[in-house]
């Protein structure tokens, strides 16, 4: 599930920059040279990170003001490539996460795709669910302990193969290790739903051991495809 980003450009300075930081940074690139390839390559497909050269490309602002309406774009990150005609202020208003202005330095560039990167990530977790064949324990109350095992696993919660009629009563905690992991997942549940042999958990505390490797975990697995870069 690789990152995906679109630059909608036609100055080759500003592509090649942006290219060369976002394939670092593990994030896919395609380009387009017009608002109307733009909206084309948007309604066929998904970005993460859409960059816009608003100034300097024939309703580039415009395109800029579009973008949060739409279903397919409104939760993208968007950067905005000014050339002192549209201010900062006024590409915030319109939806962009990030503004760079005209001349791009490489250093700008990629301090802000840094930063766009850990929003596209904290965005992709909230929906990434990631199939898992792990023992793991459930503890109801504060001592019946039972064996299950993980049928998958969001940032949020848990589905666990369990061998219960019904769903558990009160306090829940549940301790699993993910493949690959030395450090245990642990932390407290309630129950989200129930069907026979299984149990939706979600978590409602985490220690901070467990939240930080979870999140590593379920990073690298959305990063798990390679790169490649698109020629404009």
């Amino acid at each position: 599930m690789s990152l995906e980003a679109l630059i909608v450009s036609t100055d080759k300075e500003v592509v090649s920059g942006f290219r060369r930081v976002l394939v670092a940074n593990s994030i896919n690139l395609s380009a387009v040279t017009s608002v109307k390839q733009a909206s084309g390559v948007l309604e066929a497909n998904k970005f993460d990170a859409i960059i816009v050269d608003c100034d300097d490309l024939p309703g580039g602002s415009a395109l800029l003001e579009t973008l949060r309406k739409a279903e397919s774009s409104k939760s993208a990150v968007i950067f905005a490539v000014l050339n002192n005609v549209t201010s900062s202020k006024k590409a915030y208003e319109m939806g962009s996460n990030f503004v760079l202005e005209k001349p791009l330095t490489a250093d700008r560039i990629s301090r802000s795709v840094r930063a766009g990167r850990g929003l596209i990530l904290k965005e992709r977790r909230k929906f990434f669910r990631y199939a898992v064949g792990a023992d793991a324990y459930v503890t109801v109350g504060h001592s019946e302990q039972l064996k299950g095992r993980v049928v998958n696993l969001s940032e949020g919660g848990v589905a666990l193969e369990l061998n219960l009629k019904d769903a558990p009563k009160g306090p829940l905690s549940t301790k699993f290790q993910l493949p690959g992991s030395a450090v245990p997942i642990e932390g407290k549940c309630e129950v989200q739903w129930a069907n026979a042999g299984q149990l939706g958990l979600l978590f409602t505390q985490m220690t901070p051991e467990s939240r930080q490797e979870l999140t590593r975990w379920l990073t690298r697995k959305i990063e798990s495809k390679a790169p490649t870069s698109r020629p404009v």
